[in-house]
């Protein structure tokens, strides 16, 4: 409606004048379109920061070049550097559905291998906010040493995905060097885990009389708003031989996407001692539109490690999550005392 030669312009003269008085060239390739109608076809906006003197690192891979495993990379640094990571998903235009299904992250990480084959994040210098979009970016500064670049592809209701390639970009201060390493999905369960612990906020439960402690009973409940745009929620259980039986409602959502399967309103979970679980992360579905989630929780110490009653009575997880040994289950409990300093 706005092109050059529209009507528009003489309808509106001073707009005319403040924006086209000085233009010389009709084909100059630019244009102006109302801000409504900007928002409603243009998800976002790239701005391309030019750096003197800064270094470039790029790759392109996909999320999972193996089944069960994901692509990740070593990253050297050799001086002190500030960085700039962006990470791509490629995309077309026919996948614009499945952009509100999926959702980005990058991670900077401090991690050791254990002997028993599972992963201990202990540090996460950069991290992302997870977004809906194309193409995320962070930034950071890190001191020399070697670190771990985890881009997630997050795909919450287990969509088929006809692309999982992506770009990296990274832009430093100095010199560095990365290398692609492979590292089994259930890393994310780690990551997760790690985010609540270092980045949520324990929650408050009120004391049923004056002679309760909260903290007595070994058990902490994460919430994890901040990078989450929704919620994750972890139980973390510290009692040496009682089982933590969780019961999660809820309550209230609109415009979500919920990460158990086959889950209702209502989640039921055994935590055995010395192990922690995310029970269950809530994600906004539609990033253009705002989102509501209402829930509550109770939890009992138990020395019987099924549930008690309801659907799911006899099971230790309802609905059911894969309990196996290398299951890559974000939901599965994981033990507190195989990751020392925890």
């Amino acid at each position: 409606d706005w092109s050059d030669y529209s009507h528009l312009w003489s309808e509106n003269p001073d707009l005319h004048f403040e924006l086209l008085n000085n233009k010389r060239n009709k084909h100059d390739g630019v244009f102006w379109m109302p801000f409504i109608s900007f928002v409603k076809y243009f998800e976002c906006v790239d701005i391309c920061k030019l750096r003197h003197n800064w270094y470039e690192v790029r790759d392109s891979s996909n999320f999972y070049p193996v089944p069960k495993m994901m692509q990740a990379y070593y990253l050297t640094i050799s001086y002190a550097t500030e960085l700039d990571i962006t990470l791509h998903r490629k995309i077309s235009k026919n996948l614009r559905i499945q952009r509100s299904d999926v959702s980005l992250c990058i991670a900077v990480i401090n991690m050791e291998e254990q002997s028993n084959g599972n992963y201990r994040i202990y540090s996460m210098p950069i991290v992302s906010r997870r977004d809906q979009h194309k193409l995320i970016s962070t930034n950071g500064f890190l001191q020399p040493g070697t670190y771990v670049i985890l881009p997630f592809l997050f795909n919450q209701v287990n969509k088929y995905l006809d692309n999982t390639e992506f770009t990296i970009a990274i832009h430093s201060s100095h010199i560095l060097d990365i290398q692609r390493i492979k590292l089994p999905l259930r890393i994310e369960r780690e990551f997760l885990i790690k985010l609540c612990i270092f980045h949520g906020e324990p929650v408050r439960i009120s004391k049923k009389s004056d002679n309760d402690d909260n903290q007595s009973d070994g058990v902490t409940i994460y919430e994890l708003k901040k990078y989450w745009d929704g919620l994750v929620l972890l139980v973390e259980n510290r009692h040496p031989s009682k089982y933590v039986h969780f019961h999660f409602r809820c309550t209230l959502s609109q415009n979500t996407l919920i990460s158990r399967k086959d889950s209702r309103s209502e989640l039921f979970d055994i935590i055995p001692p010395n192990y922690r679980q995310i029970i269950v992360t809530i994600s906004r579905k539609s990033p253009s539109n705002s989102f509501t989630i209402g829930h509550d929780f109770e939890y009992m110490l138990s020395s019987q490690n099924f549930i008690k009653q309801g659907e799911g009575i006899k099971q230790k997880h309802w609905p059911k999550i894969d309990e196996s040994q290398l299951s890559d289950d974000i939901h599965l409990p994981q033990c507190i005392l195989s990751a020392k300093h925890n």
